[in-house]
C-alpha cells in the first residue's frame, strides 16, 4: 500500500452504522493514567485513524484536549459534528491527514491512541506509523494500541497482500480492504522503540462462529532517549 488510508473506508463509514462508544480497555486507559492529573486541559491525546470519533467524543467530554488524524472525510465531519453538538466546549483540533507523517513536533503529547487503526497498513509502513508515534510522545508518554491477532475469523482468506495481510473474504473484515493480522513476534518488532509495559488478549464470538481476537499494547516511552 502507498498510504496509511484505504479509501474503501470513506464507503463504509457513509453507508454503515460506525461505533458510537469507546470500547471498555480505551475508557479503562485513559482513566487509570490521567484521570489523578490536575488540569485535565493540559493533558494533550492524539487518535490516529479516529474513524467517527467514538474515543475522542469521549476523551473530550473528561475535560482532555484532543486531537486527531484521520483519512477519511466524511469520518472527519462526522466526528467533529458530534463533537461541536455534544462537547462544544472541546480543546483541541481533528484533520485529515497521513499517519505515516504526523504533522506534530517532537514530544508533543502525553498518550497515542491506535484502535484498530494501523493495522490497515503493510508491516513495513505500520513499523513507520509507530515510529510516528513514538517521535510526538513526551518522555514517559503511553501508545495505546488495539490490533487483531492471527487468529481471528479471516485470516489466511482471500488475497494475501503481505506478510499475515490479506483481503479477506470471510469473517468481520471481508470487504473492508487490506487487512494485516498481528502475530505475538510481530507485535514485538512493532513496538520496539518503546518499553511494552502492558499486553492483553482478548476475544470474542458471535452466532455465527466468527471470532475476533485483539491483542491491546500499552507502550511506553522512555524517560531518556
Amino acid at each position: 500500500m502507498t498510504a496509511s488510508w484505504d479509501p474503501v473506508w470513506e464507503t463504509v463509514f457513509t453507508t454503515q452504522a460506525w461505533g458510537k462508544y469507546p470500547g471498555e480497555d480505551l475508557i479503562r486507559f485513559v482513566a487509570r493514567n490521567f484521570y489523578k492529573a490536575p488540569n485535565r486541559i493540559n493533558v494533550e491525546l492524539l487518535e490516529v485513524g479516529f474513524g467517527t470519533g467514538a474515543n475522542l467524543w469521549f476523551i473530550a467530554r473528561e475535560g482532555f484536549t484532543v486531537h486527531g488524524v484521520e483519512g477519511s472525510p466524511s469520518a472527519l465531519n462526522m466526528a467533529i459534528e458530534r463533537l461541536n453538538r455534544e462537547v462544544p466546549d472541546w480543546n483541541g483540533d481533528l484533520c485529515q491527514g497521513d499517519m505515516l507523517n504526523l504533522d506534530y513536533p517532537d514530544n508533543r503529547f502525553d498518550a497515542v491512541i491506535n484502535n484498530e487503526a494501523i493495522y490497515a497498513n503493510s508491516f513495513e509502513h505500520a513499523q513507520t506509523m509507530y515510529k510516528e508515534a513514538h517521535r510526538v510522545l513526551k518522555p514517559g508518554g503511553l501508545m495505546f494500541s488495539r490490533m487483531f491477532t492471527d487468529e481471528t475469523t479471516g485470516y489466511g482468506t482471500g488475497q494475501q497482500v503481505g506478510p499475515h495481510a490479506f483481503m479477506v473474504d470471510t469473517g468481520p473484515m471481508a470487504g473492508k480492504g487490506y487487512t494485516r493480522f498481528t502475530t505475538r513476534e510481530c507485535l514485538t518488532t512493532l513496538f520496539s522503540p518503546f518499553t511494552l509495559v502492558e499486553l492483553q488478549l482478548i476475544s470474542r464470538e458471535n452466532d455465527h462462529g466468527e471470532k475476533v481476537s485483539e491483542w491491546i499494547a500499552i507502550g511506553q516511552k522512555n524517560m531518556v532517549e
